[in-house]
């Protein structure tokens, strides 16, 4: 008996992630159920009998991104075995599995009550609808909305790094006594995420995921350095996992095909000098021509919301301009150049001191995200980029919620826009830009509402000037039974007229098709408008580089004149 219990202890592994030597070898497990009973029997064999490519010194993690993770120091003939789908699963488990097959998109898990404490299923939640769609802006959407908030529900590390960096997030966009609670929940998760990840010993690629996200905490946080620090292990950790990796390793696809890019997009945040330190581990990363654009481009600074604001205003008008210019490569090029500019505005803007109201940063990175949704769509028309549709849901996605919030916190803030020196480019443009091109017609209505909700008048025109025009849209599609991307601006025709017995002004759209299905076809849909003061109408294919007005004028009218051919170019003398 005494000999037994030596050899179990001996037998027992003292390592996290399976056999290291084979002296030891492998165990494996033979799992039957027989009336709800479950027995393990367990033998030794070969290591190289369950593993021929075995290394020694290195094995890949038993433990992968999206299975549970168990502790180390239990035996294996103790351990918890994984879900296996021939066990019976409980009642909370049926309920839980069938509320997944109804929502397979993990944005609505956090409102699932077994997640944890209420506190964290708002903070989970808020990073599902804000968070993960702002990163993804610069970032890997499916990565952030899908394969991290699946990694939560198994992996504590992630989990309360996730927490951690919504928290943040609530902390920066808020003030007051929310605040408070929102900087307390980000230092008590990210102290905890650390404490799991070292005394935990989870896999490569759960420890390479962390590394990332603690990127995104200390870039959120404007800590330079120590988001530096971290992109800098991550890509040691993929060097040597790469000079050791097998291709039978289970870790390929999750690491070479969502956290090496990721960890790309990460460095492109660092600074020039920054970037020379990585220069002799930049050979672990694959950089393409574009990351390597992004990184040496030299950009003038800013240091106050002003003038970030008015650099980005420049970039949007490149964008509208080149709407009109005819593909080629020297199109493909400024594309190119305007995607670095829009890169490393952000990187910049989270380098500015923090001075402001909230709300106007708020909208800045709207309008930033607003100007990647007007790039997307100049890359689609050059025929330059293929952008996955997530990228495009989750962008529209953000530049609503995000507009509804600010108007939640800050009912005032409208009324701050029209003040000379306001370091924001209106609240009505973007809104609009969502209303008028999401792929998604939900998200098409929750815009045309929250354009009705601001009921504001910006420069020329008002916000529900806006959403009739958007709902005219959607009137077009429904009515002739074809989806609403397909109603394109460069169809719409635009007029104003002055109805002299009403004494109102009136626009009136018309949509002309070139589809073969729709010949004859000229709608015509008038609009009711009492809010511009005075409108010259001139036809010009090509909008000039400095139309009359202001720029503001432009940065919305162009949404209502078209953006490929301008029909109908409205000048506003404001």
């Amino acid at each position: 008996m005494s000999t037994d219990k030596a050899r179990t202890k001996k037998w027992a592994p003292k390592t996290f992630n399976g056999c290291l030597t084979c002296k030891y070898g492998l165990m494996i497990f033979s799992i039957s159920i027989r009336a709800g009973l479950m027995s393990v029997r367990k033998r030794r064999i070969k290591c190289d009998e369950g593993k021929p490519a075995c290394q020694s010194g290195y094995a890949p993690p038993k433990i992968r991104l999206f299975e549970p993770a168990s502790s180390s120091t239990e035996p294996p003939s103790t351990s918890t075995p994984p879900p296996d789908t021939d066990h019976p699963p409980s009642a909370n488990d049926l309920q839980f599995q069938t509320y997944l097959r109804s929502y397979p998109h993990p944005r609505e898990l956090a409102l699932v009550p077994t997640f944890g404490t209420e506190e964290e299923q708002q903070a989970f939640q808020f990073f599902l609808e804000k968070t993960a769609d702002l990163i993804s802006v610069y970032s890997q959407p499916y990565f952030w909305t899908v394969l991290l908030p699946q990694a939560t529900w198994h992996q504590p590390a992630i989990k309360h790094s996730i927490i951690a960096l919504a928290s943040l997030h609530q902390f920066l966009t808020s003030e007051g006594p929310s605040a408070v609670r929102a900087n307390h929940s980000f230092m008590f998760h990210y102290n905890t995420a650390i404490h799991t990840l070292v005394s935990g010993k989870p896999p490569i690629d759960v420890v390479l995921a962390s590394c990332v996200i603690f990127w995104a905490l200390e870039n959120f946080n404007g800590g330079g350095q120590p988001a530096f620090d971290h992109m800098k292990a991550a890509i040691k950790i993929v060097g040597e996992w790469k000079a050791k990796r097998r291709p039978n390793d289970p870790a390929n696809d999750v690491i070479s095909t969502y956290i090496e890019p990721t960890i790309k997009d990460g460095i492109k945040f660092a600074s020039k000098c920054r970037v020379e330190e990585l220069q002799s581990q930049m050979s672990a990363l694959s950089l393409s021509t574009q990351d390597m654009r992004v990184l040496t481009i030299q950009l003038p600074d800013f240091d106050t919301l002003e003038k970030a604001g008015d650099y980005l205003g420049d970039c949007i008008q490149q964008i509208l301009v080149l709407k009109s210019a005819s593909p080629g490569p020297d199109l493909v090029e400024s594309i190119n150049d305007l995607d670095a500019k829009l890169y490393k505005w952000m990187n910049m803007f989270q380098g500015l001191p923090t001075i402001g109201r909230v709300h106007q940063k708020r909208m800045l990175i709207v309008h930033n995200v607003a100007a990647y949704v007007l790039l997307d769509q100049l890359k689609a028309q050059a025929r330059c980029s293929r952008e996955p549709s997530e990228s495009h849901r989750g962008r529209s996605s953000f530049i609503v919620v995000e507009v509804e919030d600010v108007l939640s916190y800050d009912p005032q803030a409208t009324e701050d826009s029209s003040q000379a020196g306001y370091p924001n480019l209106g609240f009505i443009p973007p809104v609009f830009l969502v209303a008028v091109s999401s792929a998604q017609i939900e998200t098409r209505r929750k815009a045309i509402r929250t354009l009705r909700l601001l009921n504001v008048v910006e420069g020329p025109w008002s916000s529900e000037t806006a959403a009739k025009i958007a709902e005219a849209i959607l009137e077009i599609a429904h009515h002739f039974s074809i989806l609403p991307s397909k109603v394109e601006w460069r169809h719409m025709l635009f007029n104003f007229e002055f109805d002299r017995p009403k004494n109102i002004r009136v626009l009136y759209m018309r949509w002309k098709p070139e589809d073969e299905r729709f010949r004859g076809v000229d709608w015509v849909k008038e609009i009711e408008v009492n809010r511009i003061d005075r409108i010259d109408c001139v036809r010009n294919k090509h909008p000039p580089n400095n139309p009359p007005g202001s720029f503001l004028g432009f940065w919305k009218l162009t949404f209502m004149a078209g953006f490929t051919e301008f029909h109908t170019t409205l000048w506003i003398s404001i």
